[in-house]
C-alpha cells in the first residue's frame, strides 16, 4: 500500500472515531436530560478512558509520526536496502571489469587483423 494512500486510510479512520465519539456524546447529553445526570459522568468517563487508550497506544504514536512527517524506521526495510546498495556496488565493479576486458578484447581484434599474412605467421611460429 502506497504511503499517501495509507495516510488517507488512517485519516478517514480517525475523523470516523471522532465523529462516532461526538455521537455518543449527544447521546449521552439527550439521555442526561431523560433519566439523570449520573449516566452522563459515566459515559463520559467510558470516552475519556477510550480516547485515552486510543491516543497514548499505536494509533497515537501513528498519528503524531504523521503529524511530524516522520516515519518509523523498519529494521527490516534498512536490512534490505543496505543489502541491495551492496549487490549494486558488485555490479559496478564487475560492469568496469567487462569493460576493461572488452577493451582489451578490442585492441587484440586489432593486432589480428594487422598481422592477416599467412607468411608472416609462418615465420613467427619457426622462431618458436
Amino acid at each position: 500500500m502506497g504511503s499517501k494512500l495509507g495516510k488517507l486510510i488512517a485519516m478517514v479512520m480517525v475523523l470516523t472515531m471522532l465523529f462516532m465519539a461526538g455521537g455518543f456524546t449527544v447521546y449521552l447529553f439527550e439521555e442526561a436530560f431523560t433519566s439523570g445526570f449520573e449516566l452522563v459522568l459515566l459515559g463520559m468517563a467510558a470516552l475519556m478512558g477510550v480516547a485515552w487508550i486510543l491516543f497514548r497506544g499505536p494509533v497515537g504514536k501513528a498519528l503524531a509520526a504523521m503529524l511530524e512527517g516522520t516515519s518509523g524506521a523498519d529494521p527490516m526495510l534498512a536490512a534490505r536496502v543496505a543489502d541491495l546498495e551492496d549487490r549494486l556496488a558488485e555490479i559496478s565493479l564487475e560492469t568496469q571489469r567487462l569493460m576493461e576486458i572488452e577493451d582489451r578484447l578490442d585492441f587484440t581484434e586489432r593486432l589480428l587483423a594487422q598481422h592477416t599474412d599467412p607468411g608472416m605467421l609462418k615465420r613467427q611460429e619457426d622462431r618458436l
